[in-house]
């Protein structure tokens, strides 16, 4: 599901830049540059 994993990766990128740089981060951009199906599934 592409909603669940873009939120689940833009809370742990958050997590490690505010964790190595003490700042707050306001926002995190997820930008999609395709989806590969595999015919084979």
């Amino acid at each position: 599901n592409i909603p669940e994993v873009s939120e689940k990766v833009q809370d742990k990128v958050r997590t490690a830049i505010e964790n190595m740089t003490g700042l707050t981060v306001l926002d995190v951009n997820i930008k999609i540059a395709g989806v590969s199906m595999d015919e084979n599934r």
